[in-house]
């Protein structure tokens, strides 16, 4: 069985022994904005429906005559969770996204110098993306929280105690806390001093593969005592599930758009990147993330489509017929909140530019497609650049890549071939590939899962589009540099509303 918990539901799925994932369960969830800035996580929520989905699927597959023999986690990354000692959560889960502890950051920032963080860490600070600093802001801001916190982690420990009884944290989720050294696969004794952390309230991190302990009868599952595999973040799982070997890449769209790069020398990393242990030791991979462009899609329908509409699943695909390529002179900056790569700006928003009178709904989509284009080729060339890339196309996943016009977009921008993959949930088969492992099933996790991720069709560069859009990819890079200054100080207003 393989749980995926994704940052806007959670699916659990049985991976049978051809590899294929049946008895697929979904439902969805809602992030919590208690003030500006703030995001976080009802963790008993999550709990909860984690219960519900795989006992749906444990029941199903005792209905076609199998058992479940082991289970595994893939998680987004990451939620800061604060348990007492017997792994209740003292409070909601502070989301990556949560940008409260952006005092805490710049304390690291001032009081660390960077090229001592990067080598051990090989990542950049930035405030909740790297979970130390939310940390930090309960104790400082919480006292009282701090003290009573038996061990901190991120949302995946707080599940895998509920299943195992054991306070873990898997080396991929590890990686984004800043007090890991990602090279060496051990907390930074180092840091931890630095920070004023006090270790003891750290968790055991654990490789992905590793069994962390026997199913608890507690947990309600119709399930004796199988095996718990510590499992990994999302992506790791999924390139996992991909079998991607070092020098390889691949795009994952979903609610972020990421492109993921696999390697074996740690020392290659770029700070613009966000770094971490791969599932298997010894390999590395590093994430071009963008934060929002799924989400955003989302938040378009949600807010300018009718009831009707949004029932429709081709309404997004009939609407943009209406614009054209360059949306009628319409451009967006993809950043509903914040950006990671490549800007690294938590104060930057989401702009339209170049609205006018004859500016329709159908332009506002379109320009959302290209702006969302337009920033995965920022990754794309820092990836090609700074690790020489020798590749003319690379796979695609996630329910966002199906969007064939979008695709089609992101190829003539980026000039490169993009192979569709059928698969969609590529994270949860990783997690039960893990799981399967476990219990024998599975020989060696190198190889990925046999036949997995096979081309649904690919898109070709329109090349006589290339130079249309190359001039307004190059007028898009000199948007976000003049706006800076205006985000940093619109920030300011916003949270003293």
């Amino acid at each position: 069985m393989g749980i995926d918990i994704g940052t806007s539901g959670i699916k659990v799925g049985a991976l049978n022994r051809e590899g294929q994932l049946a008895w697929l369960q979904y439902e969805p969830y809602s992030l919590l904005f208690p003030g500006p800035g703030w995001v976080e996580i009802d963790l008993e929520l999550i709990w909860e429906l984690v219960q519900k989905l795989a006992a749906k699927v444990c029941r199903q597959v005792r209905d076609h005559g199998g058992e479940i023999e082991a289970i595994s986690l893939s998680c987004f990354c990451n939620a800061s969770v604060f348990m007492d000692e017997t792994g209740r959560p003292l409070c909601n889960g502070i989301m990556y996204m949560d940008q409260r502890s952006i005092a805490e950051a710049d304390w690291i920032r001032n009081h660390v110098p960077e090229e001592q963080r990067f080598a051990i860490t090989k990542n950049r600070i930035e405030p909740g993306m790297f979970s130390a600093t939310s940390l930090l802001w309960v104790k400082n801001q919480r006292p009282e929280l701090y003290r009573n916190t038996h061990k901190w982690g991120h949302l995946s420990s707080f599940i895998l105690y509920k299943l195992t009884g054991e306070f873990v944290l898997d080396w991929t989720q590890a990686s984004y806390t800043s007090l890991y050294d990602v090279a060496q696969y051990r907390w930074s004794q180092e840091l931890a001093d630095l920070y004023g952390i006090d270790e003891r309230k750290l968790p055991e991190v654990v490789g992905s593969s590793e069994i962390v302990g026997r199913l608890l009868a507690s947990s309600d599952l119709p399930l004796g005592p199988v095996p718990v595999v510590a499992g990994g973040a999302d992506t790791a799982c999924s390139t996992l599930a991909l079998g991607l070997k070092p020098g390889e890449l691949f795009e994952s769209v979903g609610t972020s758009n990421v492109l993921t790069i696999c390697n074996d020398h740690p020392q290659s990393f770029d700070a613009r990147f966000m770094n971490r242990c791969h599932i298997l030791k010894h390999r590395w991979l590093s994430h071009g993330a963008m934060s929002t462009p799924g989400s955003t899609i989302r938040w378009f329908k949600e807010t300018f489509l009718t009831a009707a509409e949004q029932r429709n699943h081709a309404a997004l695909d009939e609407l943009v017929q209406g614009s054209r390529p360059g949306a009628n002179g319409l451009f967006f900056l993809p950043y509903m909140f914040g950006e990671r790569t490549p800007i690294w700006d938590i104060h930057a928003r989401g702009t339209f530019i170049g609205l006018d009178l004859t500016s329709t709904k159908a332009d506002m989509l379109q320009a959302i497609f290209e702006g969302c284009a337009y920033g995965l080729r920022q990754i794309y060339e820092i990836m090609e650049q700074n690790y020489a890339l020798p590749y003319s196309e690379f796979k695609s996943i996630g329910g966002g890549a199906k969007n064939q016009h979008w695709a089609q977009i992101k190829s003539t921008v980026l000039g490169k071939s993009i192979q569709v993959q059928e698969v969609s949930e590529s994270a949860a088969c990783g997690a039960a590939l893990l799981a399967g492992n476990a219990a024998g099933f599975v020989d060696s996790l190198q190889e990925g899962i046999p036949g997995f991720g096979k081309t649904l069709y690919h898109v070709e560069p329109d090349q006589q589009l290339s130079d249309f859009y190359e001039q307004r990819y190059q007028l898009f890079n000199e948007l976000y540099p003049s706006l800076r200054n205006f985000f940093a100080k619109a920030s300011i207003l916003r949270n003293k509303q």
